[in-house]
């Protein structure tokens, strides 16, 4: 089944969306509506973390807790809202339990789709006036929200981790074919998509004041890895403004990304925005 558009304001009940956008979700505290047209204001104490999930069954049930302990340590008002993207090990039954000690939305994706689409269901139920995504593994560690929420109270629109800017700390080097595979597609990203400016589109960890949030999402069309490369283009084309910041970067032991598979997916995404962007579709 295809899921169709969200509309502007959509009651959030459980466990029947599903045949309105293609979503299955399990639960949403305190009910609602989708946040389309919630108040634009700049209160970056109140925020919506996203956090997309393939098979993550060892790590994800500790690594929420801390993200939720850091969240009500700072910030006033909070969700946290897990994506499975079609796991087919115990993610969503580690989810389940977390349900039952922490307010935790659910999006339940049956078949893997990939990481762009589960972060823009994320986004879509979101509801905050500040939004972000981050990698479930915490390789960038969520107290790195210390340095980029002064960013955008300072009136940037978007704030990226970037591995490519003065000040980052690695403290886990990262695999030896991954690093020939991010620095050959940081090159043809900057080639075919004339964006040289912004240095790293690749983190696993963004930020959004929810007018840029939902000026991109709702027009994304790459699903899989190279969904950031789409979200920075979109939004260098609508004028937001971008802040890369460093971070300390614990990369994962392992890698869910298929080294020819991928690589060719990604360089296909890549001539497809560029293609979308020539025929005027964004």
């Amino acid at each position: 089944m295809q899921a169709k558009e969200l509309p502007l304001a959509y009651p959030m009940r459980k466990g029947v969306i599903e045949e309105d956008i293609g979503l299955r979700v399990l639960e949403r505290p305190e009910g609602g509506i989708l946040g389309w047209e919630r108040s634009l204001l700049k209160t970056s104490n109140r925020i919506s973390v996203v956090i997309p999930c393939f098979n993550e069954e060892s790590k994800v049930y500790n690594n929420i807790l801390k993200i939720h302990e850091y969240l009500s340590e700072n910030f006033a008002s909070f969700e946290i809202i897990a994506v499975n993207d079609g796991s087919v090990d115990g993610t969503i039954t580690e989810l389940r339990r977390l349900q039952q000690e922490i307010p935790l939305a659910v999006i339940d994706n049956a078949v893997n789709e990939g990481k762009g689409k589960a972060v823009r269901d994320g986004f879509l139920m979101s509801r905050y006036e500040t939004v972000m995504f981050m990698d479930a593994d915490l390789a960038i560690p969520i107290e790195s929200l210390d340095t980029f929420i002064p960013s955008l109270d300072n009136g940037y629109d978007i704030v990226i981790a970037s591995r490519f800017v003065p000040g980052l700390r690695v403290l886990t080097p990262i695999l030896w074919y991954r690093k020939i595979m991010e620095k050959t597609f940081r090159l043809l990203r900057m080639m075919i998509l004339d964006n040289f400016a912004v240095q790293d589109t690749q983190c696993g960890f963004k930020v959004f004041s929810r007018r840029a949030a939902m000026g991109i999402f709702p027009y994304l069309t790459v699903k899989r890895f190279a969904f950031d490369s789409e979200i920075i283009f979109l939004a260098t084309m609508k004028g937001y403004k971008i802040k890369e910041l460093p971070i300390s970067l614990q990369n994962p032991s392992r890698s869910s990304i298929r080294i020819f598979s991928d690589s060719a997916n990604m360089l296909a995404d890549l001539i497809r925005i560029r293609i979308n962007s020539i025929l005027m579709r964004y």
